[in-house]
């Protein structure tokens, strides 16, 4: 199995030759689902083993259940998803809640790079890329995303990418379908304003 660590800085491979059976998690949208194949259903067997299991097996114990009660970002449900970058850092409370604004006119959820996420301006569920969540909504906006490779990986099969960002040579315009090279604080309210009398 090959899998991000060290923050997506780098690729590692584990290798399990002797222990069996193995297990490996595959985390959702990235991968395109496979057609129903009816030999391959067929073919699985359900087995159940049979096992006893007492309380002196147990050699850890739960002893209370804290529920976080703050509501979590579907990002890998949405159709929409406008994703702000370290571009914000100007007036990064200003910037997320104009992109906040655009995303809920368009029906979409609020999205952020790992840069944002580490400076604590938006928290982890929010978080799309290799470190975070893989994606692929309808359309993806990205506002002030640089573009970098762990980021790319999480969101480039989205149906349509728009991104802005001052910087042209910026690498989030390599898989952009559509790029406005400006200052976001500029671009922004006009967005808001063109998806207001969309709707």
């Amino acid at each position: 199995m090959t899998r991000p660590a060290f923050g997506g800085h780098l690729m590692a491979t584990i290798i399990c030759p002797r222990i069996r059976p193995q297990l490996a998690t595959v985390r959702p949208c990235v991968m395109k689902k496979a057609p129903f194949d009816a030999a391959k259903a067929e073919a699985c067997a359900i087995v159940k083993p049979d096992f006893t299991l007492t309380e002196g097996d147990l050699t850890t114990k739960v002893l209370e259940v804290v529920k976080e009660t703050r509501a979590m970002v579907d990002l890998t449900g949405a159709e929409v998803i406008v994703t702000v970058g370290f571009g914000i850092s100007k007036d990064h409370e200003k910037a997320i809640s104009m992109a906040e604004e655009l995303a809920d006119i368009l029906g979409g959820v609020l999205g952020a790079s790992r840069a944002v996420v580490d400076a604590g301006w938006l928290t982890a569920d929010h978080q799309v890329g290799q470190t975070g969540k893989t994606v692929r909504p309808k359309i993806y906006i990205a506002l002030g995303v640089s573009g970098a490779i762990q980021h790319k990986a999480g969101m480039q099969d989205s149906e349509l990418i728009i991104a802005v960002n001052k910087n042209a040579s910026a690498p989030i315009f390599e898989c952009a379908d559509y790029g406005i090279a400006d200052d976001l604080f500029k671009v922004l309210p006009l967005m808001i304003e063109s998806a207001k009398q969309y709707k």
